[in-house]
């Protein structure tokens, strides 16, 4: 059978991890800017625990935007969980499905799940193609 033109555009199986200081941060669907062709990259995961994903404030020179959504397919907005969220060193508690934008240069996290009673999605999409961080306040 012939190769389809297109076939390079569907990603199948994106599977990724994200590693910090020796603890998993991250591990789900994570496309990266080669394979999407654009200025973006991609992480979806499922959290069904609660955890710290991020502790450390840090800042991107790019803009972020995170969704925390619930998982149950057949309503999005059933969302029973406990997160804490820090942007610009205010604490934000997240307890509905939510959209979170974050500017270039604001710095973020920690990011805790503090409570997970129902399973929900973490999308989060990184609007660059060449990811940095930096610690807040250096």
């Amino acid at each position: 059978m012939a190769e389809l033109k297109y076939a390079r555009h569907v990603l199948k199986e994106p599977k990724g991890r994200i590693e910090s200081e020796g603890k998993l941060v991250f591990e789900g669907i994570f496309v990266k800017p080669e394979q999407l062709g654009t200025k973006c990259q991609l992480l979806y995961s499922i959290v069904n625990r609660a955890h710290v994903n991020e502790a450390t404030p840090h800042i991107h020179d790019f803009p972020i935007v995170m969704s925390f959504i619930g998982a149950n397919p057949k309503d999005i907005y059933d969302f029973d969980a406990e997160i804490e969220f820090y942007i610009g060193g205010e604490k934000q508690v997240i307890t509905a499905t939510s959209v979170v934008s974050v500017p270039a240069g604001l710095a973020h996290c920690p990011l805790i799940f503090k409570r997970v009673d129902k399973p929900l999605v973490f999308l989060e999409v990184m609007l660059t193609d060449n990811y940095s961080r930096r610690e807040a306040g250096k």
